[in-house]
């Protein structure tokens, strides 16, 4: 036999061996006659058992028991292993079913007469073995079966001799008990260490739950349905853990000192070993017998067997009648009519004759009982019986079962049950719990007739005496030994009708209103709810088992995980599976730790049986229904059957779940943003997947050496997945941003950018000073000084960070009042109110300066000059030093102007826009402050109709400005664009030296007019200015201009995007919400091939890569999805605007994703000076520079290696990458930061700190069917009224 056939013989082999008379070996010799070879010691040329072969009871973690003297013993029957007809289980009810129907079982049918006769010299074999008396006699054959019965006859007829009277020894009769049975146990300290650590790990599991993991939003509900369901599975957990806390603590079994081997007993027991037999054949139960009868008793004890036969077997009754008065044969019964057990009723019938009810038993009659196939040990009567020595009212003594036809390897349908009888029955021995178990026990006669006999009212009679038992008082005893060995289910029918048995049984005894464990009296609380404990395993396994292979493939398919996953979910979860993963593999042994496995595999491959047990025994004992109940196929009959009912839905499940895994792995790689519940997911599946592999390889592939490999693969498999869901959950669990603390860096970078006199600033970093106090504009035109503004920053190719340019100003300064105005909480919840709106007010100070009335025109209408650009980008572009240190010598710093009257539209549009936002943000928040409001407005609607007024009277005809802000121009109004760089452009500095227009070379005005006219609305809710916005959106639309609309930018030279969802708000109309959310669909859904995703997640333009181009999306989404929240119909009064919750929710998920990203939640942080890993060289002059007096120049700044010696907080930088990693290195494009790239970033965190809802709510809906099928499909509003 080979490494791999590991089984009981292997396990056990180092068990001793017990010697007969007249043999060295009892089971090598035993069945040969009573010739053998003496053993040592023996005077007279053998001996009984000596002293030292009896070992003492067993305590606490010992080994399982020595089997291998059981497998001998079957291999001296004949056959070894397999030699019983496969399929003959140790439950007998196998062989009480009709061959057809169940009518017959449940109907009261007649039995089935097996007809075949045994061949004489089998009879001779079995007889001469038996009794050596009978040596060489044959057995009386004979022609006809009689049709009489054979009854047993009362006890008194061989009741042992010298025993007391009768009387004085019956229950009942004068003081009872004479001795009572006193438990003793001890605590377990290991055991009640794991469990009081669960029990803990339960309550702060809980816990962590319900406040930490159910803010599902929507999907709440299935959320809290998880968690009941997980507490159903606790609720098994902890009442199987309770078997844990105690152990018994059983007295050593005494030895006989006169007859040497033998152990004492106090009273001398007659035991009647019952033997139930049905279809068996002849050589199955023989062997049952022949142990029995061979198994020595402690001194004075006798024995009588009774073969109580049902199938009325002509062979077994020949060859019992030669065995001697020890052997009696009974058959005979007629079946009563709607007979629900028929192993019960053999039983009874044969008890009931032995014990007739007019007879009063004395204690010391004992019964027996061995299921026809169940090969005792031989010392099984002699560790037994002295444990009735214990107490007069013990009433029952228990001992394991084990198979022999079991590899423990392989064991998937978990026929060693080592959970149930190393672990459980020891902890109910401890408690006084009685938990029979069919066969392998002794029972006081007495007690077996006060609990009614063997129940006839259920499947499960065992489990039913057990209760009985117990709630009349009676003890029992548990031999933690495995004493006797049988067979156990092989075909795969006929291991789920056994179990299907099973369960139909308990579920029998529940249902039955006058057996119900809750309410028959005699059973304690804790009892009672012990009895329901096996129904409520099947209940809560039939429940568990498919929920829980559902809910991966819910996350899978359908992106719903049902948790919040966070730092909480992942510390309960860790500290409650660990201490969970102690209890329900609790050992005493490394051995056991396979077997307690197959326990879980063995409930996940039968809770479909559970189930159907559960349906069958309710509708037969509720509804009327007939209780079916079929045969177990025995012989070659097994084969016809495919098991094809048992393995469809394993067969399903498999291939579900292999799908799923699959399409799901596609999903991760393609998708790197889900991974963290996917991921998780696919863990889950890959466990799940254990069971029905293993299912489907028994019954199609083998059971051999290839099942035992399948199944020390997947026992690594569950394990690692197990470890490797926890270590995923703690390296993918999102992990929270501090959306707070952004927001305050982000205001806090636009002070590092002012310029004026800044000194004393609470704006203004420690490294930054007054610069440039000498700028002013040209004073024939009335402009005086022009301090203050903000540094434009660097952009790629064109490092002009020190130019104040008029139109990137505006534009963010437009941006970030948009994002206080919609979400004023997240300007609050920062405590930056006061900064804020100084940095709003600092660049809408220097916007009032960039605008004077043109005095000098010679029109009627007011025109306006404004200076679009401060500082020569020619000369300062080499440049790399300090602006403190700039002079008017060094540094000359030329204003360049435009006039409203050549033009200049979209700079005027894009002013206005500034002014009127931060008009209203300072309305809100100062509204006795009517001062400052007045001044932006005024300015603001006198540059507006200068800077629209060409437009309006020749909207086609509008040239554009002639010099300045559109050198590029077509030359003619109604020539197409020829693309971002037109015919006929001249390079900038030979046209306008030092100018930066080349950089802001607008393509568009009508969306900067809309863009102002729009808010202007918002301002003053004069009508004109929403239908100048009107005019300005459609020619903007339906003109030349929307030839850029294509590649979806949001910037200072797009607006007709965020003009969309301003219009969507002032008006509600269908046409603004279809175009804002067509927009919104090109990024979420990379719709058009314009917008894509790196790994990570972040979404990025093709055209146009940067950080900020992305930040500028995200917060329109925030934007549109505030908008769309169905929250203003609640206001009475209030007009039903269109909402949709669903939409809304996608678009913020889109914005948090985003935010997140840039934060470092993904990897590491792109905002300079927060978060993990940020950039340290961010390409600002200032910032770059050693601190004084040491000079700065591009040696020690732009080209050194070093960090920035100044941290420019909040600073976004700019990535223009299409994937994830970036350069953190000045003389690159990616460390370059600007006043524009920062605005959208900066209102974007404004609405992360405002809007509600976590992260983990974004993280649903992202299965394998959701594609977001309403919002990328194009199709504007599912709802409209």
């Amino acid at each position: 036999m080979g490494d791999q056939d590991f089984n009981y013989r292997d396990q056990y082999h180092d068990s001793q061996r017990y010697s007969r008379p007249g043999s060295s070996s009892y089971y090598s010799n035993a069945y040969d006659g009573d010739e053998g070879p003496s053993g040592p010691g023996d005077s007279d040329g053998g001996r009984l058992y000596g002293a030292e072969d009896v070992p003492s009871s067993r305590g606490e973690g010992e080994g399982l028991g020595p089997l291998v003297r059981l497998v001998e013993a079957l291999e001296n029957y004949g056959g070894g292993g397999g030699s019983h007809d496969a399929g003959m289980g140790n439950d007998l009810m196998d062989t009480y079913a009709s061959e057809d129907v169940e009518s017959q079982l449940l109907g009261g049918g007649k039995g089935h007469r097996n007809m075949r006769s045994l061949a004489p010299s089998m009879a001779e074999t079995f007889t001469s073995e038996m009794n050596p008396k009978l040596k060489r006699k044959t057995a009386p054959q004979l022609d006809e079966e009689p049709e009489d019965e054979f009854c047993a006859a009362p006890f008194t007829v061989n009741a042992i001799e010298g025993s007391s009277g009768f009387e004085d020894e019956c229950y009942g009769k004068g003081e009872w008990p004479r001795k009572r049975f006193i438990r003793r146990t001890r605590i377990s300290f290991l055991g009640s260490t794991v469990m009081f650590c669960y029990i803990v790990a339960l309550i702060f599991y809980i816990w962590v739950r319900i406040t930490k993991t159910l803010g599902l939003g929507s999907y709440t509900w299935y959320g809290i349905l998880v968690f009941v369901v997980e507490m159903l599975g606790a609720s098994t957990t902890l009442l199987y853990g309770l078997n844990l806390l105690w152990v018994p603590h059983n007295e050593e079994t005494a030895i006989d000192d006169v007859h040497h081997g033998l152990t004492r007993v106090q009273q001398p027991y007659h035991v009647r070993v019952l033997v139930p037999t049905y279809k068996e054949t002849l050589d199955i139960v023989a062997k049952t017998v022949h142990a029995a009868y061979n198994a020595p008793l402690p001194f004075g004890c006798q024995r009588t067997i009774y073969v109580c036969d049902d199938g009325k077997d002509s062979s077994k009754r020949r060859w019992v009648e030669q065995m001697g008065p020890e052997i009696v044969y009974v058959s005979g019964r007629t079946r009563a009519s709607g007979e629900m057990n028929g192993k019960s009723a053999n039983l009874n019938n044969c008890a009931q004759q032995i014990f007739p009810d007019d007879l009063c038993i004395p204690f010391n009659e004992l019964v027996c009982i061995f299921d026809a196939d169940q090969v005792c040990n031989a010392d099984f009567f002699l560790k037994t019986l002295p444990l009735f020595d214990s107490g007069d009212d013990v009433g029952m003594v228990l001992s394991p079962q084990c198979f022999h036809n079991v590899d423990v390897n392989a064991d998937i349908f978990n026929h060693a049950n080592v959970q149930f009888w190393e672990y459980a029955q020891v902890g109910y021995d401890a408690i006084d719990f009685i938990s029979c178990t069919g066969t392998n026990f002794l029972v006081r006669a007495t007690a077996f007739r006060e609990a009614g006999w063997s129940p006839e009212y259920t499947l499960t009679e065992d489990f039913a005496l057990g209760m009985e038992m117990t709630r009349l008082g009676w003890h029992c005893r548990y031999v933690n030994e495995y004493l006797a060995i049988g067979e156990a289910p092989h075909e795969t029918r006929n291991c789920f009708q056994q179990r299907s048995r099973w369960c139909k049984g308990h579920f029998q005894i529940l249902l039955n209103s006058d057996k119900c464990p809750l309410f028959i009296p005699g059973l304690n609380i804790y009892k009672k709810l012990l009895y329901c404990s096996g129904v409520w395993a099947y209940i809560v396994g039939a429940i568990t088992t498919p929920f829980f292979l559902v809910v991966p493939l819910v996350t899978v398919w359908g992106g719903i995980f049902p948790i919040i996953v966070n730092q909480w979910a992942a510390i309960g979860l860790t500290v409650y599976f660990s201490a969970q993963y102690l209890v329900l593999n609790f050992v005493r042994s490394y051995k056991h730790i396979t077997p307690l496995w197959f326990a879980n595999v063995s409930n996940n491959i039968l809770w479909w049986t559970y189930t159907k047990g559960f349906w069958r025994a309710f509708s037969g004992t509720k509804l009327g229904n007939t209780l079916t109940f079929k045969t177990t196929l025995k012989g070659s009959n097994r084969f016809a059957n495919a098991s094809i009912g048992d393995l469809l839905l394993p067969g399903l499940a498999l291939a579900g779940l292999l799908a799923s895994l699959i399409f799901g792995l596609i999903k991760v790689v393609d998708n790197g943003s889900v991974v963290t519940t996917l991921s998780i997911s696919l863990l889950w599946i890959l466990y799940g997947l254990v069971p029905p592999l293993l299912l489907i390889w028994y019954h199609f592939v083998g059971k051999g050496i290839t099942l035992r490999m399948l199944c020390k693969a997947c026992f690594f498999i569950t394990t690692l997945c197990g470890i490797l869901a926890l270590v995923v959950l703690w390296l993918v669990y999102p992990r929270e941003v501090d959306y707070n603390g952004a927001l305050i860096k982000s205001y806090q970078y636009y002070g590092a950018q002012m310029i004026g006199p800044i000194n004393g600033s609470s704006l203004v970093p420690s490294w930054r000073s007054d610069a440039l106090l000498y700028e002013a504009g040209p004073p024939q035109l009335g402009y005086g000084e022009l301090t203050g503004g903000f540094m434009g920053g660097d952009l790629p190719y064109a490092q002009g960070g020190t130019v104040k340019s008029t139109i990137p100003i505006a534009y963010s300064t437009a941006v970030m009042a948009w994002g206080f105005l919609t979400f004023p909480q997240g300007i609050e919840k920062a405590k930056i109110r006061d900064s804020s709106l100084a940095t709003l007010k600092w660049g809408t100070d220097y916007l009032l300066k960039v605008v004077q009335e043109d005095r000098t025109s010679s029109s009627t209408r007011t025109n306006y000059n404004i200076i679009y650009q401060v500082g020569n980008y020619t000369l300062e572009h080499p440049l790399w030093g300090r602006v403190e240190e700039f002079t008017p010598q060094t540094h000359p710093r030329p204003a360049y102007f435009v006039s409203t009257a050549d033009g200049a539209a979209d700079l005027a549009g894009q002013i206005v826009g500034a002014l009127v936002t931060t008009a209203l943000v300072w309305q809100k928040e100062y509204p006795l402050d009517t001062q400052y409001y007045n001044s932006l407005m005024t300015t603001a609607t006198g540059l507006y109709v200068a800077g629209s007024r060409g437009a309006k009277l020749n909207p086609k005809g509008l040239e554009y400005s002639s010099g300045f802000l559109y050198p590029c121009a077509p030359a003619t109004p109604n020539q197409p664009f020829q693309g971002p760089t037109r015919t006929g452009c001249r390079p900038v500095d030979q046209v306008f030296l030092g100018s930066m227009v080349g950089f802001y070379n607008s393509t568009s005005f009508f969306d900067d007019l809309a863009w102002a006219a729009g808010w202007l609305y918002q301002a003053t809710q004069d009508p004109a200015y929403l239908s100048d916005a009107v005019v300005w959106y459609n020619e903007h639309i339906y003109g030349t201009e929307s030839f850029y609309d294509k590649e979806i930018l949001m910037d200072w030279d797009n607006l007709i995007w965020a003009v969309n969802i301003l219009m969507a708000d002032i008006t509600d109309q269908k046409n603004y919400h279809d175009q804002a959310q067509d927009y919104l669909a090109k990024w979420l859904c990379s719709t058009g091939g314009i917008v894509a995703y790196t790994q990570k997640g972040r979404a990025y333009n093709t055209y146009d890569p940067s950080l900020g181009q992305s930040m500028n999306a995200a917060f329109l989404s925030a934007v549109y999805g505030n908008l769309i929240t169905p929250n203003i119909s609640d206001i009475p009064g209030a007009v039903n605007r269109y909402s949709s919750q669903g939409r809304a929710n996608r678009y913020i998920c889109f914005a948090r994703t985003q935010s997140r990203y840039v934060l470092g939640a993904q990897s590491h942080s792109f905002v300079s000076g927060f978060g993990h890993n940020p950039p340290t060289r961010a390409a600002q002059r200032d910032a770059s520079c050693p601190l004084p007096p040491l000079p700065c120049n591009n040696l020690n700044g732009l080209l050194n290696p070093a960090p920035n010696p100044n941290v420019l907080d909040g600073a976004l930088v700019y990535a223009a990458r299409e994937w994830d990693y970036y350069d953190d290195s000045r003389t690159g494009n990616d460390t370059m930061v600007s006043l524009q790239n920062n605005a959208g970033f900066t209102a974007l965190m404004t609405a992360m700190n405002d809007v509600k809802g976590t992260y983990n709510l974004c993280l649903q809906g992202y299965g394998i069917l959701d594609s977001d099928t309403v919002i990328c499909s194009g199709d504007a509003l599912a709802n409209q009224s």
